[in-house]
């Protein structure tokens, strides 16, 4: 079972073709990038499908971030994943950002709650509260960096994301994990949601109001 998975909300541009039958990622990119992601994404797909001797016609689904993020970076993957999966005709999954961060985290051997946690500006974080097992403890929430402490469960925590730095505090047994601290288009393809297989387009993730409003077919999306 193909999937091809991106990701574009943060600070990167992330592709992966997996096999989720055996778990074998077939092809994989990634380049870290601020601007960019609309003109990237499209070569980048094709960059790995290519690899893979085009398998277009062997894909199951597609597979997407959705937020939070910044609004183009969100609008970007999930445009893309939404067209992908209109025009081969098959579902699109998806799985939030801190989510996929959360999932980074390989080695938990004391079976911590992982935090996953997003320098998002203007002096807050996206930040979201995991068991050992991935389950969500919290909602995803936008909160002041001064007030994210008050959002991590009592006792040792692992910590990942590019906000974790806030928050780390040995004393308190809140630990900074050896984890990557963005999304992976591999993670994503392994692990996003697909029994039963999402009906519906996926919709983003925002947890703060926008600046601006987009133009456009997907001008229904607003900004973080």
């Amino acid at each position: 079972m193909l999937i091809l998975a991106l990701d574009t909300c943060l600070q990167a541009c992330s592709v992966a073709l997996c096999d989720r039958a055996s778990g074998e990622v077939l092809a994989h990119r990634h380049e870290i990038m601020e601007r960019g992601q609309a003109e990237a994404m499209p070569q980048m797909a094709d960059e790995v499908m290519t690899e893979h001797g085009d398998p277009y016609d062997k894909l199951a689904f597609m597979a997407v971030t959705r937020g939070p993020g910044s609004f183009t970076g969100v609008r970007i993957g999930l445009g893309f994943a939404r067209a992908m999966g209109t025009l081969l005709e098959i579902p699109v999954t998806s799985m939030t950002t801190l989510e996929a961060i959360a999932r980074n985290v390989a080695h938990n051997g004391e079976r911590m709650p992982v935090a996953a946690v997003v320098d998002a500006r203007r002096g807050e974080v996206f930040m979201q509260v995991f068991d050992a097992g991935f389950a969500p403890l919290t909602e995803a929430a936008a909160v002041p960096v001064e007030e994210a402490a008050a959002h991590l469960p009592p006792g040792p925590a692992l910590l990942v994301g590019s906000g974790a730095q806030f928050l780390h505090d040995e004393a308190m047994g809140r630990i900074l994990a050896d984890a990557n601290p963005a999304p992976d288009a591999r993670t994503i393809a392994l692990h996003a949601p697909i029994d039963p297989a999402p009906q519906e387009l996926p919709e983003p993730l925002y947890l703060r109001a926008p600046d601006a409003k987009p133009q456009g077919p997907l001008a229904n999306i607003t900004e973080s």
